[in-house]
């Protein structure tokens, strides 16, 4: 039995010896492990941290950026707003003298002409002649396209009324045939 106990012996300390071996194996793999998972949190942050500075860094020269167009914007509004300003004290500047010549030239021109009574008398009545004509005139006109289109419209009419006529009596005609046609039969 000696052997026997000798063999367990032997047995059981290989048994401890691959044990103890399985676990120093057990014990690096979790170090390395470890280890691994710090290096790559500290990269991991380290590339985060590089990303938010330069997210940062891009972040503050759009809004640099969005200031510098946004002065320009308002430069850009209030020059226009000056011009349309000027331009429109220009135009009444321009109306207003163009008016007053007008009213001088037409007080000058009544002041001249003020013997004339009878010329503002015809000319009145040759106005008033020509907007009478062009009255009768175009009246006549639309009573002559009225009257065609009556014509028009009542030929139209007529014609229609003989097709339908023809078409009700070939209907007739038809049922008379099928009629006698079902009799003969």
């Amino acid at each position: 039995m000696t052997n026997l106990e000798n063999e367990n012996k032997k047995q059981s300390n290989n048994i401890k010896e691959g044990t103890g071996k399985f676990l120093d194996q057990q014990r690096q793999q979790i170090e390395n492990t470890v280890s691994n998972i710090s290096d790559t949190t500290n990269k991991v942050s380290n590339s985060v941290n590089e990303y938010q500075q330069t997210n940062r860094a891009i972040l503050d020269k759009s809004i640099d950026a969005s200031n510098k167009y946004q002065q320009e914007t308002i430069k850009t509004i209030q020059s226009i707003s000056n011009n349309t300003i000027e331009l429109q004290k220009n135009f009444a500047n321009t109306f207003q003298s163009v008016f007053s010549k007008f009213i001088d030239n037409t007080s000058k021109s009544y002041w001249n002409n003020y013997l004339y009574p009878q010329r503002y008398t015809d000319v009145y009545n040759k106005t008033n002649q020509n907007v009478t004509d062009n009255t009768v005139k175009a009246t006549s006109r639309i009573n002559d396209v009225a009257l065609a289109s009556a014509e028009t419209f009542n030929k139209s009419i007529e014609i229609a009324q003989k097709y339908y006529n023809e078409a009700a009596q070939n209907y007739l005609n038809f049922v008379n045939k099928i009629e006698k046609s079902y009799y003969n039969h």
